[in-house]
């Protein structure tokens, strides 16, 4: 049976505990909102087969074990409160950065964290009470090849919608992500990124190509180096791009946003291709076709911002007008010669 070792002392164990380690020092989970008042506290409680000293669950497993993972909560408040902790997967968001905060997010295959744990919890505290949140962890008699990553997420439920400020919702919410990290196997797993499409569509409201790039394998492919550009197909000249470092969840996808910086989206055929550099210098060139269609150009009437493009049909009809001017003009002193003519 496995025994349990609790640290002594109470944390802030928010983002602050991916940075303890190289692999979870650019994922960032946790979001602070100004004025929000933290109630709570949450801390893991490490048992034996924890692989390193790092605050968040790093464990080795073995097919077909079960244990569980123990949260203590505490309410630091003279209030009572309910605090929701949920076990999700992690997954990457549009700006390249690992995210813990969504439950019932698919993956690219599996076993998944959710598929192995226990369902979320809400819990009831007393003023200053502490109190344990066990979760059941299940592994596949077969075990799994590479890494399973994710995270609880712990927050605060509001009981009243008047508790909350205007504007105040989960995304801005105060919350406590506690990473885990599950491997079975020391399998060597080799790396594979993947560009599944390219799509028009709108960030914010702004015109935006978004790129869906895939990370199909159990591995974490951290701090990439990207830089991804669009030309015109079967042309050279750059239109858009963007540069910035990205992190990939394993088994994940993401949809990297390229901004069309607020020009009109034209009917045409485009060529996107997203370099990836790892840093031990591995390079990944993908390369995807598509297509603007007129329907795409609808989003032009949807933007919040666009620029005017430059029309130059004004420009022909005033050539035009001056054509036709010249030759009524011609076509006047003409008749007006052979009038002359006649009268002599």
């Amino acid at each position: 049976m496995l025994q349990y070792k609790f640290r002594p002392g109470w944390g802030w164990i928010v983002s602050i505990l991916f940075m303890t380690s190289l692999l979870f020092a650019c994922h960032p989970a946790s979001v602070f909102a100004e004025k929000t008042e933290v109630n709570f506290e949450a801390k893991a409680v490490l048992p034996e087969n924890q692989r390193s000293e790092a605050s968040y669950y790093d464990l080795k497993v073995e097919p077909n074990q079960s244990q569980e993972l123990t949260i203590k909560l505490k309410n630091t408040s003279s209030e009572k409160i309910k605090v929701k902790v949920a076990a999700n997967n992690a997954t990457t968001n549009k700006n390249g950065v690992l995210d813990y905060s969504q439950h019932n997010q698919k993956l690219l295959g599996g076993p998944s964290l959710e598929e192995l744990i226990s369902g979320p919890q809400t819990v009831e505290l007393n003023p200053n009470e502490e109190k344990d949140v066990v979760f059941q962890l299940k592994i596949p008699s077969t075990g799994f090849e590479g890494t399973v990553l994710g995270g609880f997420y712990c927050y605060e439920e509001k009981n009243k919608a008047e508790d909350q400020p205007a504007g105040f919702s989960l995304a801005n919410k105060f919350a406590y992500t506690i990473g885990i990290q599950l491997q079975c196997s020391d399998k060597k797993i080799a790396p594979e990124l993947k560009l599944l499409e390219a799509k028009p569509g709108l960030d914010n409201g702004y015109l935006t190509v978004y790129a869906k790039l895939a990370n199909p394998q159990p591995m974490i492919m951290s701090q990439l180096d990207l830089h991804a550009f669009i030309t015109k197909k079967k042309q050279k000249e750059v239109l858009h791009d963007v540069s910035k470092l990205v992190s990939l969840a394993p088994r994940s996808t993401f949809k990297l946003p390229i901004s069309w910086e607020n020009e009109p989206l034209k009917k045409g055929e485009y060529t996107l291709i997203t370099v990836l550099k790892e840093k031990s210098g591995k390079v990944w060139t993908l390369k995807k076709d598509f297509t603007v269609k007129g329907k795409d150009e609808s989003l032009n009437n949807k933007t919040v911002k666009l620029k005017k493009s430059k029309n130059n049909n004004y420009q022909y009809l005033y050539g035009g007008l001056i054509v036709c001017l010249l030759i009524i003009g011609l076509l006047l002193w003409h008749i007006t010669k052979l009038r002359r003519n006649k009268g002599n």
